[in-house]
């Protein structure tokens, strides 16, 4: 046995290909010291989850830590370990670029349930919905357990980690384990045979390609061409919708709430348009693969079912109002000066700067001509940002139904509106800081701190479903209209 472990050991080394710079402990520590300052002076919500002395503890660890002769995505990997334990999903780390992603990828398209993975395709002769056991001689659980902290997320939100790992795979399975050229895998298939396959490494590129016939993007279930589906319905940025005349239901996809805002508006208003000259009585929106955008263009579609005006946010915080460590700041979106020290340096608390009023509360009014038939929106762990505000939106009414998972975006606060791009000096990892904290305004207290915004009916997307490649909330939801 002793033996077998020993050759499996050296076939996993021969077959691993480390791309890493070397960086000395002095360096290393200059760039924990630095990202210390950008988060400590302007984090808004830095202490929500943990103490200054948890902080301080991690940083000191995390510098202790260091040998004489680490490597840059040794770095990295301990400071994602330190954001994951920040709970912002704003929070990101983007790796160095000596670790090169692009040729030895991960080969199998995957989806995360109930803590598992399981393939998403039907590649290399594995079935859809095969469960994975072991990777190159480790425990899935146990790769999973280590891929979390890459996968950055509001609060004690897991949805959103979850979702993350499935789109991103290979990459974090770089990050932890190196760049690998052959993968040994251990999977069952949905009628239980257990198999053992051996797969070459890919080009990032080609495992892209082949993930557009993932079966959970349920192409099967709109009865169209992978491919097809895949450019008109996931990758489309632009609002679109679809009916199902039958049961006098429109559909609206928003896969994002980016784009010009005076564009945005004009499309939704001949969305609609056609919508009431249908003579549509329900309205199924899906926000599932939403996670940015802008905030007008999320206001700007709830204006369109919304019965009263609403509200969105109770107030804004801010720590500082000059960018922390800037010299290291390579992009940063909008002006301090016009935005931090004009916006927020009137509204003075003890411990920072508190607006107290939304400025675009103002338009948050429902329209003349909008939808006044029945409502749902469906969410998952990825809608996040802008998306999960809209979800809340919908929450905080209750004449509409929200059904899907918990959103990766945060109940009672999140932080964005102005983000700051650092690049550490000496490792070169990137930094995503976003400083401005947005307290939510929410109806229903009794949700716990650190949770994504849960649905009203959730519905889960079960193993049967992905192999059928059967959309089980949209199905849901065309059930209950059917009645």
């Amino acid at each position: 046995m002793q033996k077998i472990l020993v050759a499996v050991l050296f076939w996993i080394t021969l077959n691993t290909v480390f791309a890493q710079k070397p960086i000395d402990s002095l360096q290393a520590a200059e760039d924990f010291e630095v990202l210390e300052n950008i988060l400590k002076k302007g984090h808004p919500s830095l202490y929500t989850y943990m103490s200054s002395d948890d902080l301080d503890l991690l940083f000191k660890t995390a510098k202790k830590s260091l040998s004489s002769a680490t490597t840059d995505i040794e770095v990295f990997k301990k400071m994602v370990a330190i954001g994951d334990k920040i709970k912002d999903g704003t929070l990101l780390f983007f790796a160095p670029k000596s670790i090169k992603t692009d040729q030895y990828f991960f080969p199998l398209i995957l989806k995360s349930i109930n803590t598992e993975l399981y393939t998403d395709t039907d590649d290399f002769g594995i079935p859809v919905g095969s469960k994975i056991d072991r990777i190159n001689q480790k425990n899935v659980s146990k790769i999973l357990e280590k891929l979390k902290k890459y996968a950055p997320s509001d609060g004690f939100n897991l949805t959103r980690k979850y979702r993350s790992i499935e789109s991103k795979f290979g990459f974090y399975y770089i990050y932890e384990y190196g760049i690998e050229k052959q993968f040994c895998i251990d999977y069952t298939t949905p009628n239980g045979e257990k198999h053992q396959i051996t797969l070459a490494a890919e080009p990032q590129v080609t495992v892209k390609l082949r993930s557009a016939k993932r079966n959970s993007y349920f192409a099967k279930y709109h009865q169209q061409d992978a491919f097809d589906f895949f450019t008109t319905n996931i990758t489309n940025k632009d609002p679109f919708v679809y009916y199902k005349n039958e049961l006098k239901t429109a559909v609206l996809i928003v896969n994002s709430f980016a784009g010009d805002v005076a564009l945005f508006k004009a499309k939704l208003e001949n969305i609609f348009k056609e919508i009431e000259e249908k003579k549509i009585s329900h309205l199924i929106i899906d926000v599932r693969n939403t996670d940015s955008g802008f905030r007008p263009n999320a206001i700007q579609l709830f204006s369109c079912i919304a019965k009263k005006p609403f509200r969105q946010i109770t107030n804004e915080y801010v720590v500082s109002l000059s960018v922390p460590e800037r010299e290291h700041a390579t992009r940063i979106f909008l002006n301090e000066k016009e935005f931090l020290k004009t916006k927020y340096s009137n509204h003075p608390q003890y411990d920072g700067w508190k607006l107290t009023f939304d400025d675009l509360e103002t338009i948050m009014v429902p329209l003349k001509n909008r939808f006044k038939g029945k409502v749902y929106v469906l969410t998952s762990g990825t809608t996040f940002a802008t998306g999960a505000t809209f979800a809340l939106d919908a929450k905080n009414d209750p004449d509409i139904t929200l059904i899907g998972e918990e959103t990766g975006g945060g109940y009672y606060f999140t932080n964005g509106r102005f983000p700051v791009y650092y690049e550490l000096p000496n490792s070169k990892i990137g930094v995503l800081l976003s400083m401005v904290q947005i307290n939510q305004y929410t109806k229903d207290k009794t949700i716990p701190v650190g949770s994504g915004i849960p649905p009203d009916k959730h519905i889960k997307l079960s193993i049967e479903s992905l192999i059928n490649g059967k959309d089980p909330q949209l199905d849901y939801v065309f059930r209950l209209i059917k009645g």
